[in-house]
C-alpha cells in the first residue's frame, strides 16, 4: 500500500498546486479585466464634458461594469468551487477503491447508501477502519460546502432564509447576501468572493492529508502484527 499511497499523495499534491495556481490566475484576470474597463471608461469620457459622463456610463458602460464586477466573478468562482468539490469526491472514491483491493475487503464503496463525500468517509471509517471522525469541524465545514455547491448546481437563483444565511456564513467564507426589501427573512446571494475557493482548497487539502496519514498508521500497525 505504501508505494501506491506515495504515488497517490504525489498526485494529490500536484492537483492541489494546480487548483491553487488556477485560483490565483483567475483572480488576477478578474482584477485585470476590471482595471482595463475602468481605463477604457476614463479614456472615453475625456472627449466629453463632465455633464455627459453620467449618461455615457448609464448607456454604454453600466452593464459592462456590473458584469465584470459581479456576474462574471460569481460564475468563475462558482465553477471553481464545483470543480474542487468534484475533485475531492473523486479522490476519496479512488482512495476507497484502493483500500478495498489492498485490504481484500468484502464490502465495496458502492455498497454504502450515503452519497458523495459522506459515502467515502463512512466507508473509510466503518469498513476500512480508519480513525476519521466526521463530526469534527473540518468535515462539518466540508459538508456545508457540499450544500452550497448543490445550490449552485441545482438552484443558483433560489433565495435563502435568514437561518440558511446564518448557517452558511458560519461555515463558508466569501458569501455576500442581500436582504429582500419586502420579505426581510429572505436573502439573495449577491456576490461570491475569492475566499470561497482559497478556504475550500485549504479544507480539502487538510482532509486528504488526514485520510492518507490514517492509512499510513493502519499499514504500520498491520506491519507490526
Amino acid at each position: 500500500m505504501l508505494r501506491r499511497l506515495s504515488w497517490l499523495e504525489f498526485r494529490i499534491d500536484l492537483e492541489n498546486e494546480n487548483f491553487n495556481n488556477y485560483i490565483e490566475f483567475m483572480e488576477e484576470n478578474i482584477i485585470k479585466e476590471q482595471s482595463q474597463l475602468e481605463k477604457s471608461y476614463e479614456e472615453y469620457i475625456k472627449n466629453y464634458p463632465p455633464e455627459d459622463h453620467e449618461q455615457i456610463f448609464e448607456y454604454m458602460y453600466e452593464n459592462r461594469f456590473y458584469n465584470i464586477s459581479e456576474t462574471f466573478p460569481k460564475i468563475l468562482r462558482t465553477s471553481a468551487l464545483i470543480s474542487q468539490y468534484a475533485y475531492l469526491e473523486k479522490t476519496l472514491n479512488t482512495i476507497s477503491k484502493v483500500c478495498e483491493r489492498t485490504y481484500n475487503l468484502s464490502i465495496s464503496p458502492e455498497d454504502i447508501r450515503h452519497n458523495g463525500v459522506k459515502k467515502y468517509l463512512f466507508y473509510l471509517h466503518k469498513v476500512v477502519g480508519l480513525n476519521i471522525n466526521d463530526t469534527e469541524i473540518l468535515w462539518q465545514k466540508i459538508y456545508a460546502y457540499n450544500q452550497i455547491r448543490n445550490r449552485f448546481v441545482h438552484s443558483p437563483e433560489e433565495n435563502y432564509t435568514a437561518k440558511e444565511k446564518a448557517t452558511f456564513e458560519q461555515k463558508i467564507k466569501g458569501l455576500l447576501f442581500e436582504q429582500n426589501s419586502v420579505k426581510t427573512n429572505i436573502f439573495k446571494l449577491k456576490n461570491i468572493e475569492k475566499e470561497i475557493n482559497t478556504d475550500f482548497l485549504e479544507l480539502h487539502t487538510k482532509a486528504l492529508k488526514i485520510v492518507t496519514d490514517e492509512i499510513k498508521k493502519k499499514d504500520e500497525k498491520l506491519g507490526q502484527q
